[in-house]
Order: C-alpha cells, then sequence, then structure tokens
C-alpha cells in the first residue's frame, strides 16, 4: 500500500518565515516521497542566524527563503526565538544532521541524489560513498562547480542539463548560503521534480573534509564559537558583527507577538 504524505505542520509566521513543527525523522519520512515531476522544486532550508540577517538586506534571498517549501531552525538563538514567541518547536534541526538521515532514507533505483560540493575531496567522498550504496555512475552525480558559478547563465545551463541528466530527486548544494539558495530559486522550474537542500558544510562534515564541533560544544550553543576558531578569516564578520541584526529582529518579532495578544 503506498505511503501517504506526511502532513507538514508550520508555525505562524517569524520575520516572514513558517517554521516546520514536525521532529526530524518526520522531515526525513517526508522526504522519502517523490517529488511530482510537473512541480517546480521544493526548497529546504535551514535556517540560522545568518540566514535571518542575510534576508533583511537582500531581497531575492528572502523570498527564496519565505516561499521555501519546508523551513527548520537550524541556529541555537533561531529555537529560543521561536520558544520565547510561544511556538512548539520541536527544537534545533540542522542541516549537518538532517542531510545523513535523508542520505539514510534514500533507496537506490527509487531516489536519484546529485551533489554539487564546495571542494575535490568532498566529492570524492560522496562519489564513493555513491557506488557503495549501489547508484549507477557515481561520478555524475556529484559536481565541484567554478567560482563564480552562480553568476553565470552558460555553466549554469551546464549545471541543469547534468542535474537533470541524473533524474535528479534530492539536490543538495554545499556551497553555502545565499549563494545556494539563490541558485536554486532562480531554476525552480528547470529543476522540477527534486527536493533542494543548501547544506553548505553538512556535507563536508559528512565527508569527514571539515569537522563538527563535539556533542558536548553542540549542547551547550557554543558551536558558533567552534566554528569561529576554525575559520576566523572567512567568519569573523559574520559571528561577531553581523549576527548582532539578529537582536533586532527578535525584539520586533516579540513585540509584535505581544501587541497580537492584547
Amino acid at each position: 500500500m503506498m505511503q501517504q504524505p506526511t502532513q507538514i505542520k508550520k508555525s505562524q509566521p517569524v520575520a516572514g518565515l513558517r517554521f516546520c513543527l514536525l521532529a526530524q525523522n518526520e522531515i526525513v519520512q517526508s522526504l522519502k516521497q517523490v517529488t511530482p515531476a510537473q512541480e517546480p522544486l521544493r526548497l529546504v532550508v535551514t535556517t540560522n542566524v545568518d540566514h535571518m540577517v542575510t534576508m533583511r538586506r537582500h531581497h531575492e534571498f528572502k523570498h527564496a527563503c519565505t516561499n521555501a517549501w519546508l523551513v527548520t531552525a537550524d541556529g541555537f538563538p533561531v529555537v529560543r526565538l521561536l520558544k520565547s514567541l510561544g511556538i512548539a518547536t520541536p527544537g534545533r534541526i540542522t542541516g549537518a544532521d538532517l542531510f545523513p538521515a535523508i542520505l539514510a532514507a534514500l533507496t537506490p533505483g527509487q531516489h536519484a541524489p546529485f551533489f554539487v560540493c564546495a571542494n575535490e575531496a568532498t566529492a570524492a567522498y560522496l562519489r564513493h560513498w555513491l557506488a557503495k550504496q549501489g547508484y549507477s555512475t557515481p561520478e555524475q552525480r556529484v559536481l565541484v562547480p567554478e567560482f563564480g558559478f552562480e553568476k553565470d547563465s552558460v555553466y549554469s545551463n551546464e549545471m541543469l542539463q547534468k542535474i537533470t541528466a541524473m533524474g535528479t530527486t534530492h539536490l543538495f548544494f554545499g556551497v553555502g548560503a545565499p549563494k545556494s539558495e539563490l541558485w536554486m530559486q532562480r531554476h525552480r522550474e528547470q529543476l522540477s521534480g527534486m527536493y533542494g537542500f543548501g547544506f553548505g558544510a553538512g556535507l563536508d562534515f559528512f565527508a569527514g573534509t571539515a569537522k563538527r564541533a563535539p556533542q558536548w560544544v553542540q549542547r551547550v550553543s557554543l558551536e558558533w564559537l567552534w566554528r569561529l576558531l576554525s575559520d576566523p578569516r572567512r567568519l569573523a564578520k559574520r559571528y561577531l558583527i553581523d549576527s548582532w541584526a539578529f537582536v533586532r529582529i527578535a525584539l520586533t518579532e516579540y513585540r509584535l507577538t505581544v501587541k497580537e495578544s492584547r
């Protein structure tokens, strides 16, 4: 008997985002359902502080996130904001945790994953993983795009041809936000019949080419500090300067909730 799709329960809008209220295992079960071939790409966004801050200044990125098929709370501050607003969030659901859970649920013959990676080391691991799992033509299911691919229409068309030629059902991007979400949103019509994920470093963590913070660091909400110390040149501005804008977002949402409750 055909399994019925899981109903996606969502919160009221928070900064324009309607967060999924399902637990991770329920989300994974829903993502096993093959998307109708004629339906535009279903974008899945795992929202952290940087996503919400970037949305304030980048209209196209905000449009991609607010119109995503499914949104989870990735960062601890985002989860705490939802709880302070009285939203029954299932807790933190990160791209780094969701990625391996989805892969474990996919089946060769029924599903067809495709990976867009940030580096060749991660790509090599994923090709090996695909072959080991029994997927056909693994070398054609992994791509490391050239720098600036998201602004190159000719190269983007070549990417689209490679992705669609594989009958892709689950498209995983590991090149960071906002470029991953923007590229998928711009081409969502051509990427019909697929789920799209911008999991960033989650692909590298899975491949072992980058090291995720230990569990105890994650439990005390200091994973951001671990990542900052691991890559200070790239992340210092994001975590130490840009992230303060999230305080204004949180205060605005809290005031709106209090006002509506009166």
